[in-house]
């Protein structure tokens, strides 16, 4: 991988160094605009892309209502999604045709300097992707002082050696990491180089580099996820308690062991239906989550949006908090109301909750309080405005997000879940 910079300009052939040429005038004369606004201190103008995780689109709009320019624009979208998720698509831009979409990505690269400030990416993104000046994207940027800002989401930084205990399940699901690695890591170290702020989550895998740990950044709308709590006051004697699950894949999730705890607990008389969400779009698992008494969500390694979605619904939720790399496990964590839960102590810590309705109540309230504090709009904005700040303004970049909790309650601290009381059988 080259440094991006004129000597790799210099060993491309004509047309790319053409286009590169061409790149770097848009770039240069976005710059002094782009300063302008600064020494005007007019917000900058921000963008989110190129891969179309639904986590962009809560992210920019958490950044739209505190009054930031803030767009999402994308490659592609997943059949789990729906074109309206993202506000521009890459396919918009030049229209149809063999020559349109050879052109379209140094388009639509032109056209992001032109308009943003600060982009903000995964690390398989990049505009200029799969076109010979993807290994100049960086030195553009630099050049037109646009910022850049990258994160994880799990598949981007997936090399084997790295991904903790979750690696053995994960290369069940996805055997191809083996072979991709070298260009997993190639284009971390890329991402590494050239971005002005890399974040630091919880996710397991190969990151060289970290300026700010954030292990609670994944957003929603929690306006959209209010149900009033559990749904039943089932016990598993004189009621049924229905366990909602969502996996993308089943080894990395832990699916196996879940039906096999399913399974226990009805061998022992319980009443407990799993309903298993596979292949499903977002609006079909949104109505089983409202409908679920208990949401189960993985148990390697961390917690997923589906767990903040039942955490937002006000569900009890399990998933493995412990399995985090260890220097993640940040203060905000010690106050999450999931319950704890890994392969191993999963039967039991079920069973707890399918017997206590109470119990399940008390963990739907504690979490839909730690939802609205950590992952609401309000609450990630908060945060992502810190970084904005940073980059925009020179403000300190604290190395642990959030720096501090800003609560929109504080009736009820939330207790440590995996709790003594969870370890023992009713």
């Amino acid at each position: 991988m080259t440094d991006g910079g004129e000597t790799a300009s210099l060993q491309m052939p004509m047309p790319s160094r053409l286009g590169f040429m061409a790149l770097a005038a848009v770039a240069i004369a976005s710059r002094p605009l782009r300063a302008l606004r600064r020494i005007l201190r007019l917000k900058p103008r921000l963008a989110w892309g190129p891969i179309p995780i639904i986590s962009i689109k809560y992210w920019s709009a958490a950044l739209r209502a505190r009054g930031y320019p803030s767009f999402t624009l994308v490659s592609f979208f997943s059949s789990i999604n729906v074109r309206d998720d993202f506000d521009r698509h890459t396919d918009e831009f030049l229209g149809s045709g063999g020559l349109a979409a050879l052109a379209r990505p140094f388009a639509v690269f032109a056209w992001l300097l032109i308009k943003a400030d600060i982009v903000f990416s995964f690390l398989d993104g990049g505009f200029l992707r799969y076109t010979p000046l993807q290994e100049v994207e960086g030195r553009l940027l630099k050049l037109a002082g646009v910022k850049l800002v990258c994160f994880p989401y799990g598949s981007d930084v997936a090399v084997p050696g790295h991904i903790g205990v979750a690696e053995e399940p994960l290369l069940r699901d996805y055997p191809e990491f083996v072979e991709t690695a070298d260009r997993t890591r190639a284009r971390v170290d890329w991402f590494c180089r050239w971005s002005d702020v890399v974040i630091r989550n919880w996710q397991f895998g190969y990151l060289p580099r970290r300026d700010v740990v954030w292990t609670t950044m994944l957003a929603i709308d929690t306006n959209e996820w209010v149900s009033g709590g559990p749904s039943g006051e089932g016990d598993g004697v004189s009621g049924e308690v229905v366990v909602v699950h969502a996996p993308n894949h089943r080894h990395v999730k832990g699916t196996e062991p879940l039906i096999h705890a399913i399974e226990e607990l009805n061998s022992e008389g319980l009443k407990v239906k799993l309903n298993l969400m596979e292949r499903k779009t977002n609006d079909e698992v949104k109505e089983a989550v409202l409908a679920a008494d208990i949401i189960a969500d993985q148990f390697f390694a961390g917690y997923a949006m589906f767990a903040v979605e039942g955490l937002s619904a006000g569900k009890p939720v399990l998933s493995a908090l412990s399995g985090m790399p260890k220097q993640c496990r940040t203060e905000a964590l010690k106050g999450c109301p999931i319950v704890d839960t890994n392969v191993d102590d999963l039967t039991e810590n079920l069973r707890r909750l399918v017997r206590d309705p109470a119990l399940r109540r008390e963990l739907g309230e504690e979490g839909r309080r730690f939802a609205l504090d950590y992952h609401s709009l309000p609450a990630v904005g908060r945060t992502w405005e810190a970084i904005v700040d940073h980059l925009w303004r020179g403000a300190p970049l604290p190395s642990e997000l959030p720096a501090a909790r800003i609560p929109q309650s504080e009736s009820s601290p939330a207790r440590n879940r995996r709790d003594p009381q969870l370890q023992q059988a009713p």
